[in-house]
Order: C-alpha cells, then structure tokens, then sequence
C-alpha cells in the first residue's frame, strides 16, 4: 500500500465515523463528535511540538475568541492557562484554528469565516525579543493561520463554495484576517495561488504573512504611482476525491512548518505591569 492509498483509507474511516455519528440525536454531541475524530487523528498524527485541542484563545488584555473547534498551539513553550473538557491558551502560542463543519453550506462557510477573522484580529503584531549569547534581536511571530474543514457538501458544490469565498473575502477586505485553505473531505479543497507572470511562475498561497506582503506591495506601488505587479491572486479548485484528506494534512504542515512564534509572557496575563522577561535561545 502506498502512503496516498493509506490517506485515502484514512478518509474513508474518517467519513465512516462522521456517518456513524449521525446516529446521535443531539446535535452539541453530534457535533463534538465530529470534532474528536480530526482531533484525534492530528493528536497522533503531527510532529510532538505541536499540540492540538480544543477551545477558547485569550489576549494579555482580556479578549477571548468564540469556542474554537480545533486549535494548534506550541507544545513546547505555550502555556495551557485553563484545562478542563475545553482549554485556553495563550494568542501568542497559537498556530491557527480549524474551523470543522458537518455539511459546508454557505451560511456554514460564512459562519466560520467570520469566527477565523475575528481570531486573527487578536493577533498581537508587537516585536518580540530574543536574546542569544552574541547578540539581541527583535523578532515579530508570524502571523496565524485559519482553516475550514467539512465532512461532505451541504448541496451545492466546490464551484460554488469558491464564489462564497470570493465574496467573504471582498467582504472582510483586511487581507490579515482572510481564510487560509478550505477542505471538503471526499470533495477537495480550495486555496490561494500566486502566479507571476514576469517570472512565469505559479505556486500555491497558504501562508498569511506572505499574502499581506504582497498585498501591501501593491497597494505600495498604487499609492507612489509605481507600475503595477505582472502577477495574480486566486482561488483555485483542486478536486481530489479521495486524495483530499491526503493534501490537507500535507498543506497544514506546510503552513506549520514556515511559522514561528514569540513564547507568551504568562506574567503579562498575571499583572500587565510585570516587566517583560527577555527570552534566550
């Protein structure tokens, strides 16, 4: 068996399992249910620095995001501030959030979007510093991620969820709060490309703070009269059936991989006044 027959086995249990759930009556168990099984999965499945749970983030000012479905944080260095059935972490050790939906109708894909970009708005943006046995530098943690995942379609189709996401991205118009890749398991996926067309080149966009820097290039270049970038923005489709689940844990490590993050300053969240600790490294 190869390992993109062994995915594909994979989905087929994980859909299996979502099927099996929908026994259960209660749609609040029904749906933590549905949650678990990727849980579980990314739980056994990712490298051991990252950890994977579910629940609320929290700011050093107070603010706290809607119930995350699943939330990917560093196992090494965040601190978990509450443990219980659901947890809360610190913004600063977080990765991104999966957002998980049974059946990805429009108002579902729109819900979740509107939950990732309130997330993404507690990002803090300040620099952080690190300190090594040669010198200190100041050091601004990547910006975080925020993906969609449905177990199957609500009757409409891949083509359709991509003119939802068009619009919800005209709609929150900040490029910092925009989704980053969506997942329909069975169906495929949806996400970003970047094609420039001076280098005649295209590659796929998952990573946010690549998409604002071009972003603020070009609207650079408007502003100071600059000619414009010979390059493009879209969503494309990718239709892989069962190879879906496959290139979704492929492209979440991707995105994991390229990011780094400041270590949370626990006192802040204590007493704001506390002085802030210098990290060494």
């Amino acid at each position: 068996m190869s390992l993109k027959e062994l995915f594909a086995s994979i989905e087929m249990t994980m859909l299996g399992k979502f099927r099996e759930s929908g026994f259960i009556r209660h749609n609040g168990d029904k749906g933590e249910n549905r949650e678990e099984i990727l849980i579980d999965f990314l739980h056994k499945h990712l490298p051991s620095r990252y950890g994977v749970t579910k629940g609320e983030v929290l700011t050093q000012n107070g603010q706290r995001s809607h119930a995350v479905d699943i939330i990917i944080y560093d196992a090494v260095n965040c601190p978990i501030l509450y443990s219980g059935k659901t947890s809360i972490l610190p913004m600063e050790g977080v990765y991104g959030i999966i957002e998980v939906k049974s059946s990805l109708s429009k108002a579902e894909f729109d819900d979740a979007a509107k939950k990732i970009a309130f997330f993404k708005e507690l990002a803090p943006r300040d620099l952080g510093v690190v300190q090594t046995d040669e010198h200190v530098t100041l050091v601004r943690p990547s910006r975080p991620f925020g993906v969609v995942l449905g177990y199957q379609l609500a009757g409409n189709s891949l083509e359709s969820l991509k003119q939802n996401w068009q619009v919800q991205s005209a709609v929150t118009h900040d490029v910092n709060y925009f989704v980053n890749l969506v997942c329909v398991l069975g169906e495929g996926l949806l996400r970003y490309e970047h094609i420039d067309f001076s280098a005649g080149e295209k590659h796929m966009l998952l990573d946010t703070d690549e998409f604002v820097n071009l972003v603020l290039t070009a609207q650079k270049r408007a502003k100071n009269a600059e000619p414009e970038l010979e390059s493009l923005l879209r969503i494309v489709i990718e239709g892989a059936k069962d190879a879906t689940f496959g290139r979704f844990f492929t492209y979440l490590l991707v995105m994991l991989t390229k990011m780094k993050l400041r270590t949370p300053e626990l006192g802040r969240y204590i007493d704001p006044d506390m002085p802030i600790t210098v990290m060494k490294v």
